[in-house]
């Protein structure tokens, strides 16, 4: 009985801490070629359907290098320990004519090509 409830305490621990992890602020920087603007996303609803999408899309690891510039680079800020700083996740946007949008995280060499729908969530969510 005793192993029961070491088992599912650290079961519980474990999956804590995967919930500790939160996403707390977007930055975004749309590129030169489209104004050069940008802005912080601290709202919470926005903050967490942008966090939703990204949980959501299945990525593939590839090392890919567009034609043109990217029209976006997102900065998603996690918050772990209040005692740590941020943990930031760079990536870079293109969107295209036929309302697509593909995904680049250059660090981790990670590639997602987003339906139209999620583009569009994402770009009402940005504007």
């Amino acid at each position: 009985m005793k192993k029961w409830m070491l088992v599912l305490s650290l079961m519980m621990s474990l999956a804590g801490y995967n919930e500790a992890e939160k996403l707390i602020r977007v930055d975004y920087q749309l590129s030169e070629m489209r104004t050069g603007d940008g802005g912080i996303i601290t709202d919470e609803e926005q903050v967490k359907s942008i966090g939703a999408l990204f949980e959501k899309v299945k990525w593939e690891n590839a090392k890919m290098q567009m034609s043109r510039r990217e029209d976006m680079t997102l900065t998603l800020f996690y918050l772990y320990d209040p005692n740590m700083p941020e943990r930031l996740e760079e990536y870079k946007i293109w969107f295209h004519d036929d309302r697509v949008a593909e995904i680049v995280d250059s660090n981790e060499h990670k590639y997602v090509k987003l339906s139209r729908e999620d583009a569009e969530k994402l770009k009402k969510q940005i504007k």
